[in-house]
């Protein structure tokens, strides 16, 4: 049984395969298993994964590869890799200090760069509850977290491809007996400005927000039914909240207005009292009730471009 397995979705990445196979096969951990899913990429991005594979012959035997019956979308791949892995964690991280420290689960810090390199940003991946994922102060990314393949173990699927990290790792935290960190950088993610999360206009909004809602009312459902959840608690209403402004930008438009007050519309009578919600995310709320959210943000984007012109 391999240490690690690594699951790597595939699907239309061409260009940043041979970067991403290379780093991945020059990892200094040798007991680690690739597990690469296809989702029927219609280019050559697993071509280009075995070309590379052929300059690091000792990894050739660590390696999977799994084609998907049909294109099935980020949720089912991730589950389908988790299927198939066999080793004792999964994903990615420091498998030194889980076993060091019998750890469940061990997150790090991930950086965005640029296609070219360029840093965008850094961020902390420390996972300490479910309360801080849940409220946003905490990240539930899947590519910083190792976590150990028994937790995944009968987990409820995600049901659609935006928060599907959502939903698994709010599981896996959820059962975890013992969690740690490793303060570095040891995941890149390579922003891809073709991205589904980067996507725009407003069909692409929309996309994203029918996604989200749907794993969000999933993890709701179940956070009550397995694991004694009200909803009444201040990290559901945040999360509501934070679910129903992704339509926020849309609100100066009626149909979208009216989407945005039927989505949960119980937070309405605890977001200004939620210690959860800050000041200004409980500003913002309370102008797109007075429709005055859109003249509002476009006078600040107003005063923030004009000063940085000026400086």
């Amino acid at each position: 049984m391999p240490a690690v397995s690594v699951i790597i979705p595939v699907y239309k990445v061409e260009p940043y395969m041979a970067r991403c196979a290379r780093s991945l096969f020059s990892q200094t951990m040798e007991d680690l298993e690739f597990i690469f899913i296809d989702d029927c990429s219609p280019d050559r991005s697993i071509d280009v994964m075995r070309e590379v594979l052929e300059e690091f012959p000792e990894r050739k035997d660590q390696v999977v590869v799994y084609r998907m019956p049909r294109n099935s979308g980020q949720a089912a791949v991730r589950m389908q890799g988790l299927a198939l892995a066999r080793g004792e964690y999964v994903i990615h991280c420091d498998y030194g200090k889980a076993k060091a420290e019998d750890l469940d689960v061990v997150t790090c810090n991930l950086a965005t760069v640029e296609q070219d390199g360029r840093l965008i940003e850094t961020v902390s991946g420390k996972c300490t509850s479910v309360a801080r994922m849940l409220k946003g102060k905490e990240r539930w990314n899947l590519v910083c977290r190792l976590t150990r393949r028994s937790l995944c173990e009968g987990l409820t699927a995600p049901v659609s491809d935006m928060g599907e990290d959502m939903v698994v790792s709010v599981q896996t935290q959820l059962r975890a007996r013992r969690t740690g960190h490793v303060d570095e950088t040891l995941y890149f993610y390579c922003l891809r400005r073709d991205s589904i999360t980067l996507a725009e206009g407003q069909e692409a909004l929309v996309a994203r927000w029918e996604s989200v809602m749907k794993n969000a009312r999933l993890l709701i459902g179940l956070l009550q039914e397995q694991y004694g959840y009200t909803g009444e608690e201040p990290e559901i209403v945040h999360l509501k909240y934070k679910c129903r402004g992704m339509l926020a930008p849309l609100v100066h438009i009626p149909e979208y207005y009216q989407r945005w007050k039927e989505t949960f519309p119980e937070v309405d009578r605890k977001v200004l009292f939620s210690r959860s919600c800050s000041l200004e995310e409980k500003f913002w709320f309370v102008l797109i009730h007075l429709r005055l959210y859109h003249p509002v943000k476009r006078i600040t984007g107003w005063f923030r471009n004009h000063r940085r012109s000026d400086s």
